[in-house]
């Protein structure tokens, strides 16, 4: 058993069944993106660092999560515990709601439970909804007296990725993480192609850049990744002079969120995640809308971390 003394780092534990995408999300959470076909290892011990929290992270094959006695009693005394689980087949998320019930009984109450529905991003991925309604899920929901979330996400693209994991280390550590540490100088949202479709900028007395140039920049940067990486990655961070540029891609948008060089990466990269998403259902109610300053203002506004930043002057239409 561990003492007190030598958990003062939080413990998670990476679970799911083969094919799943486990390596995938480690692999986000280390460096912000993904390495094409790396293979997997039955277990995994490693220190990641989120911001300005350091995490000690587990990845365990299936196999060892059922049979190792060595296993079990880190489970036993483990912060955290995330099942990873594909979300491409029926058949695989009912097997994976299986396994997690041969595991169960050996997880803590106290100990907080994240699910992963990954790999929203592909072809014939399960509808969200329908994955909701597994009865085993149901159940496992309905422990009033544990604390467990479910996130679509997908480790390939970094959607909603770090939307989840603040969920789950909010729980552990008892405090939201690093919201503090970004502060948002200018976001942009681009169309297919890199034609800007949204802008705002939060602090009018920073420098100023041509949006139509950097949606240019943007472009050219993630064809390039592309090319190099034979992949469909993209530029994650891009260093610019006493900024940084946060770029996540969703849906065929793509958008660029300017905060300090120094603030925190996989905070910023979850807030461009919120603002996009909200960007998103704003122009799916009715795309033809036009987005003034006061439209732009009105979704930013929906972001908690992001409303704060905002003057709360009255907006004037440029």
């Amino acid at each position: 058993m561990m003492s007190e003394k030598s958990r003062k780092i939080p413990q998670i534990v990476i679970l799911g069944l083969e094919g799943s995408g486990k390596s995938t999300v480690l692999n986000r959470l280390l460096f912000g993106t993904i390495a094409e076909g790396q293979p997997s290892q039955s277990t995994c011990f490693v220190n990641v660092k989120y911001g300005t929290t350091i995490l000690s992270v587990i990845e365990a094959s299936e196999e060892t999560a059922r049979e190792s006695p060595y296993f079990q009693d880190i489970l036993g005394e483990i912060d955290g515990v995330v099942f990873v689980i594909n979300s491409q087949s029926l058949r695989h998320i009912e097997a994976s709601f299986e396994y997690v019930f041969t595991l169960f009984d050996k997880i803590p109450q106290k100990t907080s439970i994240l699910f992963l529905a990954n790999k929203i991003d592909k072809p014939g991925a399960v509808p969200f909804p329908d994955l909701l309604q597994d009865p085993a899920f149901q159940i496992i929901m309905d422990d009033i007296n544990r604390s467990v979330s479910i996130y679509p996400i997908s480790a390939k693209t970094g959607e909603t990725f770090y939307t989840a994991f603040d969920w789950i280390i909010s729980r552990m550590t008892g405090r939201t993480p690093l919201r503090e540490d970004v502060t948002p100088k200018r976001v942009i949202i681009l169309q297919e192609g890199g034609v800007p479709a949204f802008d705002y900028i939060f602090d009018a007395s920073g420098e100023e850049h041509d949006s139509t140039l950097l949606g240019g920049l943007i472009s050219a940067l993630n064809i390039m990744a592309t090319t190099i990486f034979e992949s469909e990655s993209v530029m994650d961070v891009v260093k610019l002079g006493a900024m940084k540029m946060i770029i996540r891609k969703v849906s065929g948008w793509s958008i660029v969120l300017f905060v300090g060089r120094d603030d925190s990466e996989s905070k910023a990269q979850s807030l461009a995640e919120e603002i996009l998403q909200a960007f998103i259902e704003e122009r799916d109610r009715d795309p033809t809308k036009e987005m003034p300053k006061q439209v732009k203002y009105e979704i930013l506004r929906k972001i908690p971390e992001i409303a704060i930043a905002l003057d709360q002057e009255p907006i004037k239409d440029d």
